[in-house]
């Protein structure tokens, strides 16, 4: 058992405060364990100084202090001088003499070589083409802006509205234009994140349908068929009147006149012993409505437009709503003998039901 004198890192530490209080709050354990390593500590440094020591008492008397210690290695050459000394033969060296030939090599046929050549890729087989490498859509950069400036904007509100007076025309301009002032330099710091997305092709745009023009009429008539086309000729001009004018209200009422107008035309061709009373109608309303639009169209191109280049555009305009309502009762007068007709038909099929008792009569009064 080692003395007490050979731990001085032990007793150091068991007499410190440090122990004391480790020992005091409860943590034995710790100051224990913290004890037995200081004392493995000095048995280290008391184990390497003794073997200092020892290490000092093996070299020879009235040597030197810092001399190498002796060793048992033997010289080079030494045991061969002490074999040639008792008469002992010479080792053997690997020396050759100089009339010495070296006998001829045995005969050996020799070996047939085989030429080893590189690995050859794996061919493809002939017509299978390759899958082609997916293509990667073409990318664009879009920013998404960050909320942190309406959170800021919002935040600076409330505090402005907490710590300044807002009872003024004055304070709510100023409370105005100091958000205004949080709410750029917010949006200036927080930009958002960059994001790549990809861009979607543009659509060929559809060709326009043209529209299909009325195939010329062939009712057995030849007065009728002339009168149809002449008729599906109008419709095309005021067809393209409508396309060079831009005012929609005025193409609203055009609109109006072409659907009319085919219905007309339709009309007589299913019916042709009605063609008579289309005449003024195409004598006069047609051509008289192509000519007000074709002024009105070239009073439009005008770069300046004076006070009665103004007026006639308005009159023309305005009297567009009354010929579209004229040429709609035009098409309803068609209708006047086919609505006779379908009147007197009723009125003769309600008769009948009210004799056969399917029907009360409502003249007789009720009971």
């Amino acid at each position: 058992m080692e003395q007490k004198g050979n731990r001085p890192i032990e007793e150091e530490y068991r007499s410190s405060q440090v122990y004391k209080r480790l020992t005091g709050a409860g943590a034995g354990r710790l100051a224990e364990g913290i004890g037995r390593a200081a004392a493995e500590l000095d048995g280290v440094i008391n184990g390497f100084s003794s073997g200092v020591k020892s290490g000092g008492a093996a070299r020879p008397a009235g040597g030197h202090p810092y001399a190498p210690p002796p060793t048992n290695k033997v010289p080079p050459g030494y045991r061969q001088q002490q074999a040639q000394k008792k008469g002992a033969p010479p080792p053997p060296t690997n020396k050759v003499p100089p009339q010495y030939k070296p006998p001829a090599p045995a005969y050996r046929p020799p070996r047939a070589r085989t030429w080893q050549t590189a690995p050859q890729p794996a061919r493809r087989p002939q017509g299978v083409t390759p899958a082609p490498a997916p293509k990667m859509p073409p990318m664009k950069v879009v920013r998404r802006g960050s909320p942190a400036k309406f959170y800021i904007t919002g935040a600076a509100a409330v505090l402005y509205s907490q710590l300044f007076p807002m009872y003024n025309m004055v304070h709510f301009g100023i409370f105005a234009l100091v958000l205004v002032l949080v709410f750029l330099g917010s949006a200036a710091l927080f930009k958002g994140k960059k994001e790549f997305i990809p861009v979607e092709p543009e659509k060929p745009a559809e060709p326009e349908k043209p529209k299909e023009e009325p195939k010329p009429s062939r009712t057995g008539n030849p007065e009728v068929d002339k009168l149809i086309d002449e008729g599906n000729e109008y419709l095309r001009k005021l067809r393209a009147a409508n396309d060079a004018i831009p005012d929609e209200a005025l193409s609203e009422c055009i609109d109006r006149m072409e659907r009319a107008s085919a219905d007309i035309f339709a009309y007589i061709a299913d019916h042709p012993g009605k063609a008579p009373q289309i005449r003024k109608f195409m004598n006069y309303y047609l051509p008289t409505t192509l000519k007000l639009l074709g002024s009105y169209e070239r009073l439009s191109r005008q770069s300046v437009k004076g006070e009665n280049i103004t007026s006639t555009m308005f009159n023309i305009a305005g009297m567009m709503h009354t010929v579209a309502d004229a040429f709609e009762k035009q098409l309803d007068s068609l209708f006047t003998d086919e609505a006779m007709d379908i009147s007197a038909d009723i009125t003769v099929f309600e008769s009948m039901l009210q004799q056969e008792g399917f029907v009360e009569d409502k003249t007789k009064p009720s009971l």
